[in-house]
């Protein structure tokens, strides 16, 4: 009886042990104080992990989202972080689509690649049964995910047929797609618009996008070429291809991609100037390379880049880069590079 008095004492002691020090976490963190947030999460999970304690009370589920999500941005008790953030279904107010190790139940790679992974399991897609369940998750997130109407996304997969037939399609498509996640909390479909649940799922186009958010902010803000260097590589990594690079008959996935690009090389644009105009133009330089690496039919990418080498007087570094981008061109579209591109490779010093 004693022992289990002494061995309930240690484990009351550990709980209050991890409030105090979550709670000073918690306060540090809100005053904007991570050194002192740091080292008060580092106690906290420490303490959760050698006792095993997962309790968070309701009122507290937010913060302790939030803990986690800075836990393993700085590498803290990754583990800890991540079996708390399973236990209680966590999700920080801002979406964590860029924290590294985030525990998502599902991840949609559809950037240069087309992958669905349940945890860490990829999802593999048969081409026999009833409907297309592939298709409507690529058309649904070439619409933005979220709140899409039924009727948009079965017009968009049975175009040449009847409205009754185009609806349960796509009812016994969906059906099917959830059955295939294992996990009908994944997909909602209410009041007619389907939706993927940002709490489930990670898409890596959702996360380039709000790291182009941030990016265009951090360009406006003066002094913040460091922030613009991170955030550039962080979109750069993420960006590992053009949305869906094999499908070209789908309308709205066409549309997705040129809407990417476009942002991504207005970003682009205006951090590759200002670089220049702080004599790092090789930098600049370096992210059209990387740009075209990942998307080697991004036309635009390499007219800038022919006109950065232009203004560097390395004319025959731009002639080369029109040549690649010609051969691209006539290799994989029968095309040749636009009157726009051909003006700037025409305009090229001798």
């Amino acid at each position: 009886m004693r022992a289990a008095r002494g061995l309930s004492g240690r484990v009351g002691a550990a709980l209050l042990q991890f409030a105090v020090e979550f709670t000073a976490a918690d306060t540090a963190r809100r005053a904007e104080d991570m050194a002192a947030a740091k080292m008060a999460l580092a106690r906290a999970f420490r303490v959760g992990r050698e006792h095993g304690t997962l309790h968070v009370p309701w009122r507290r589920r937010e913060a302790a989202a939030e803990l986690c999500a800075a836990a393993l941005a700085y590498g803290i008790e990754r583990d800890f972080a991540k079996a708390m953030i399973k236990a209680h279904a966590l999700m920080p107010r801002v979406s964590p689509l860029r924290v590294a190790d985030w525990p998502w139940p599902f991840r949609f790679s559809l950037l240069g690649r087309t992958q669905v992974e349940r945890g860490t399991t990829p999802v593999e897609f048969s081409g026999k049964g009833p409907g297309r369940p592939m298709e409507l998750l690529k058309v649904l997130v070439a619409q933005g995910g979220q709140a899409v109407r039924a009727e948009q996304i079965s017009d968009a997969l049975w175009p040449h047929v009847d409205a009754d037939y185009a609806h349960k399609s796509f009812t016994a498509t969906l059906h099917r797609l959830r059955k295939l996640l294992g996990d009908d909390d994944a997909l909602m479909l209410r009041d007619g618009r389907l939706s993927l649940n940002p709490a489930l799922v990670w898409v890596d186009l959702w996360a380039l996008e709000q790291t182009l958010g941030e990016l265009d902010e951090a360009l406006r803000s003066p002094g913040a070429a460091a922030q613009v260097d991170r955030l550039m590589d962080e979109a750069l990594t993420l960006y590992r291809g053009p949305f869906l690079p094999d499908e070209s008959e789908q309308p709205s996935y066409i549309a997705c991609r040129e809407q990417l690009r476009a942002r991504l090389l207005r970003c682009l644009t205006r951090a590759a100037r200002a670089r220049e105009e702080t004599g790092r133009a090789e930098a600049a330089a370096d992210w059209y390379s990387r740009c075209i690496d990942a998307d080697p039919l991004f036309e635009a990418a390499y007219r800038n880049l022919m006109l950065l080498l232009q203004r560097r007087g390395e004319s025959g570094e731009a002639r080369a880069v029109y040549e690649r981008l010609r051969t691209v061109l006539s290799t994989r579209l029968k095309m040749m590079p636009s009157q726009e591109t051909q003006a700037v490779f025409t305009a090229l010093a001798p």
